[in-house]
């Protein structure tokens, strides 16, 4: 699960058949590294230096399937604050919220969204 930060603000995203908001997520492909899921994901929110990004840690997920989501983290210093419009047919809308918006799309997106913010409070980098 990709998570970019923006300063105190997280990009969120809400699929149109999606039950609310959730953070940008992605899996990785054959052969693929972390760093390149990172910057293929980041690619169509926010143009970003991939090497760059912090890896947080990673969550593991039984249900409905066994994937692994990785947590990232990135100073708003390596930013560039460009943004490209999102896939229509993918993404129905991004948003930037100071507190965390509702609904969210699942309780795994809460929880790794607090395990992201307080590594991040703590100083984990």
């Amino acid at each position: 699960m990709i998570v970019p930060f923006f300063g105190e603000l997280t990009v969120w995203v809400r699929k149109a058949d999606a039950a609310g908001w959730h953070l940008p997520a992605s899996g990785r492909r054959a052969g693929e590294t972390i760093l390149e899921v990172a910057k293929r994901e980041l690619w169509e929110s926010a143009r970003i230096v991939a090497p760059k990004l912090d890896l947080l840690g990673a969550v593991r997920y039984v249900v409905p399937k066994l994937t692994t989501s990785y947590v990232y983290m990135c100073e708003v210093s390596h930013l560039s604050w460009w943004y490209d419009s999102p896939d229509r047919e993918k993404v129905a809308e991004v948003g930037l919220f100071r507190r965390t918006p509702y609904p969210l799309a699942s309780d795994s997106v809460e929880l790794v969204l607090e395990a992201a913010l307080r590594a991040r409070r703590t100083g984990l980098r």
